[in-house]
């Protein structure tokens, strides 16, 4: 019985992670709106006191919720979001797509010949979101 509740325990563990990362790969991003946020995103950085760059390595696996709190806790941040017609949520989700869509794209040449087969595994969404960063290539830069 133990071991039962231990396998049990391990799986919802391991589950959690997919399910906040399916989020993201679920978020279908559109031209328009991967503007606004380079457009907030450069406002940001603009405005918006930096922080550490030890605290952005603990970005590193944050979920969309745990984005969108640091974005709302951080002074300032949902103004500039407002302006450009965003929430922190949505800023958070387009941050993610954008970040994962451009990884594979940064990945594709040195994946010799499984590409395909990663992208094939992606949910549409995120194989569209590749695909509108491969014909709009200005999007990767600022």
């Amino acid at each position: 019985m133990i071991r039962l509740l231990s396998i049990a325990m391990l799986l919802v563990v391991l589950a959690a992670p997919l399910t906040a990362r399916a989020e993201f790969t679920r978020h279908a991003l559109t031209l328009a709106m991967v503007q606004k946020h380079q457009a907030a995103t450069r406002e940001l950085e603009k405005t918006v006191a930096k922080k550490d760059e030890d605290e952005d390595d603990e970005k590193d696996g944050m979920t969309v919720d745990e984005l969108a709190r640091e974005l709302d806790a951080t002074p300032g941040v949902k103004p500039v979001l407002a302006r450009h017609g965003l929430t922190s949520r949505s800023y958070a989700l387009t941050t993610l797509a954008l970040f994962e869509a451009g990884f594979h794209l940064m990945m594709e040449p040195s994946m010799s010949g499984k590409a395909g087969q990663a992208l094939a595994s992606y949910p549409p969404e995120m194989r569209a979101n590749i695909e509108l960063l491969r014909k709009n290539p200005q999007l990767l830069g600022r």
